[in-house]
């Protein structure tokens, strides 16, 4: 070929590729795909920005579409034209229903419209598309049953959790969809048996139906999924003995089975599960001892089997289970020795063995009090040291007796010298009967000067009405300076024993463990006759109540990213309190006044010690009603049950104040904004989210922000506490607000 002949071949290829990409160029949206999208349009009650003909004639521009060619998908139309391939509209506040034109998209791949407010059945058509590979209409309100008839050839990846679907799962949820890896319906109320159909999702590596209403055993066909890695049916009804082909699984990295009814035997299958990193068993019925193949375990990094009735020594091949980090095995039947080997666990940072038979050196509180034996030979020979002892303590107790006796008479034959005397010796009497004159301090416990009830007084001036500082539900709280110079807030519990009494012991158990950067430190307590003293640390910036609703200039000192911090903050020791505190805590009573800030206005949650304790992983505990008008959640005014997702709705309450600088309640309001729940939510309703906000924090540079922190809120305040986000949600939501990672 010569030169010129090399040239014009290079012309023509020049030629025919800019023909076609101008082709491609001309290329519109396929009029079938627009009809669908535009009655999908016409179903959402919302305005959809970067939508319709107004925005462009051409549907593969509009927001959140994206297109082929039909060319590029193989397929033979006689005209070329753009194909609709994938639906993403997630987090977009979109509200009304889903339309039944979207199962005409019959060339779409992706289908996302999670974490909006979709509503009513699931449409049929969307369970027949042929070439959908991803679906995903989690966090939305749609009700009713899934359809039994589902033909998803193309399917990889379905979830549709966090909705208020019910009814049973279809026999045959796989058999005309082969190809599923990740099934994810949790958090719903599907309720009946788990279908044997599961078994033949031969491709699943993902199966999570937590949080529902499952009844009867583990089908035996779950068995054969040999790919599972995640296997999630934790809170439900379920119930029978483990099958030992639990040890088919052999590609298990997470099993969640907590908060059913299993019964039995755990099986001694783990040698199988080379691979399993997260057993969570907890909360179940599992009797025995914990098999060997699971205590020698090299690849378990979470053993979680708390609250079961477990027994028998507890036995750790520590050299072999060489990547455990977290061991909870409390509220079981375990006796003998806390074994001594666990130091020998490397990397074991967080261990729970309370609330069993245990003993040793570092036996936890709640364990009963065991005494080793001596070995018969030292005994024989301690013996007439024994003897001796026991002489000595009769003969000593003689003459102390003795003694305490003409004291006694003495002091009988001076009561009658001064009247005064007698009535200052009669208070002291009291004092010393009513409790202990020295304060117990958590910590500087290495202080050389012991603290007494008279320095707590000097240091409020006998709790003089000048130094109150706050009043809450079980009493004052008021402000001292230590003789050393240390400001610290004084809780003044006053009443008669009995429920007062309890709740005291409770909060100072359980507060001198609870220790976090976003609490309100316990430092020590007191009794003074019939009062029982809480000491704390001192927030020099007081109440968020104070900032935003009582002092002047306290919403102008609180820009957003002083209240986005607030929030955050709050959110930590929450999520502390539910999660990582042991035992887990419900507080009960969250409002802004029970959120304190130090001179720094980091927040520290107050109050959380007169929380009635709960059993660890109950998720609730039956009390009396209890709360603050315009934070108590409905759900405790139908039975008198306290959540974490009660406490959940109540910073939900929180989040609003931070955003409108408003009241729960204001009855200076007009009529139809004195409940700050309901005109938000009816805000929010008519499309005017933008006017709930503070004046004092609204700006452009922070208006994605403050609409999210709204989401946020709504979702704390739904009326379906399944659907309220954990606190770790909330944690990892608003502390990345500011990156947008949410």
């Amino acid at each position: 070929m010569g030169v010129q002949d090399f040239w014009v071949f290079i012309f023509v290829i020049g030629f025919c590729l800019q023909a076609r990409v101008s082709s491609s160029q001309n290329l519109t949206c396929n009029p079938n795909d627009l009809k669908a999208l535009e009655d999908f349009m016409n179903g959402i009650d919302s305005v959809i920005d970067g939508w319709g003909s107004n925005f462009s004639p051409d549907c593969c521009k509009w927001a959140g579409i994206t297109c082929n060619s039909s060319s590029s998908l193989g397929l033979n139309d006689s005209i070329d034209t753009y194909r609709v391939v994938k639906l993403e509209l997630p987090k977009r506040r979109l509200v009304g229903n889903l339309s039944a034109s979207l199962g005409t998209l019959d060339q779409l791949r992706t289908l996302n419209l999670s974490q909006n407010f979709l509503k009513h059945s699931l449409p049929i058509s969307l369970f027949h598309l042929p070439n959908l590979e991803f679906l995903d209409l989690s966090s939305n309100d749609f009700s009713g049953p899934i359809p039994f008839d589902i033909e998803l050839p193309s399917i990889q990846f379905l979830e549709i959790s966090q909705n208020f679907l019910n009814g049973t799962l279809p026999a045959s949820i796989c058999d005309k969809s082969t190809q599923l890896r990740a099934l994810k319906l949790a958090v719903n109320y599907f309720s009946g048996n788990l279908p044997p159909g599961l078994g033949n999702c031969t491709s699943l590596e993902d199966l999570c139906l937590g949080m529902n209403n499952f009844n009867g055993g583990v089908p035996e066909g779950l068995f054969r999924l040999r790919n599972l890695t995640r296997l999630n049916i934790q809170d439900n009804k379920l119930s029978g003995v483990l099958s030992e082909e639990f040890g088919n699984l052999t590609n298990l990295v997470y099993l969640d089975i907590s908060t059913n009814e299993f019964s039995g035997t755990i099986p001694d299958v783990f040698h199988s599960l080379g691979r399993l990193q997260n057993l969570v068993l907890h909360s179940n019925r599992f009797g025995g001892r914990i098999p060997p193949s699971l205590s020698s375990s090299s690849t378990i990094s979470l053993l979680n089997l708390r609250n079961n009735s477990l027994r028998g020594t507890i036995d750790l091949n520590c050299s072999a289970m060489t990547s455990l980090t977290s061991l909870d095995l409390g509220s079981n039947q375990f006796d003998g020795p806390i074994p001594s080997n666990l130091p020998s666990c490397r990397h074991l940072n967080n261990v729970n063995l309370a609330r069993n038979n245990l003993w040793g050196d570092h036996a936890p509180r709640s364990s009963k009090e065991h005494y080793p034996l001596g070995n018969p030979s030292k005994s024989r020979k301690n013996r007439g040291v024994i003897v001796g002892i026991a002489v000595g303590i009769v003969f000593g107790t003689a003459l102390v007796l003795a003694l305490v006796f003409t004291i006694l008479v003495r002091a009988h034959r001076r009561r009658e010298v001064d009247p005064e005397r007698e009535d200052h010796d009669t208070n002291e009497k009291d004092l010393e009967e009513s409790g202990s004159k020295l304060v117990v301090l958590f910590q500087n416990k290495d202080a050389n000067k012991e603290l007494s009830i008279d320095d707590l007084l000097q240091s409020t001036n006998n709790f003089d009405q000048a130094n109150i500082i706050g009043c809450g539900g079980f009493g004052l709280v008021y402000k001292a300076s230590l003789p050393d110079g240390k400001k610290v807030a004084i809780k003044r519990l006053s009443g008669d024993c009995g429920q007062m009494d309890r709740e005291f012991h409770a909060e100072v158990e359980t507060l001198s463990r609870a220790q976090h950067p976003n609490l309100v430190h316990l430092q020590g307590y007191c009794t003074y006759k019939s009062d029982r003293l809480l000491i704390y640390s001192y927030m020099e910036n007081g109440s968020l109540d104070y900032w935003l609703h009582e002092k002047s200039d306290g919403p102008t000192s609180l820009d957003w990213n002083v209240r986005l911090q607030i929030a955050q903050g709050a959110a930590r020791g929450l999520a502390y309190l539910h999660q990582s505190c042991e035992p887990h805590i419900l507080h009960r009573d969250i409002k802004s006044s029970n959120i304190l800030l130090d001179g720094n206005f980091k927040a520290h949650l107050a109050d959380f010690g007169l929380a009635r304790l709960i059993d660890p992983y109950d998720t609730h505990v039956t009390t009396d009603l209890v709360g603050t008008l315009g934070y108590i959640p409905p759900e405790y005014g139908q039975a008198s049950v306290a959540t974490y997702k009660g406490d959940v709705y109540s910073f939900g309450v929180v989040l609003l104040e931070l955003l409108t600088g408003r009241r729960p309640m204001d009855m200076c309001k007009p009529k139809g904004s004195r409940d700050l729940i309901s005109w938000a939510f009816q805000m929010k309703r008519e499309k005017r989210e933008s006017e709930v906000f503070d004046p004092f924090i609204c700006d452009k540079q922070h208006d994605e922000e403050l609409l999210c922190v709204f989401e946020i809120a709504c979702l704390c305040l739904s009326g379906c506490p399944k659907v309220r986000p954990s606190t770790q949600q909330l944690v990892s939501w608003l502390e990345n607000i500011n990156t947008k990672k949410i």
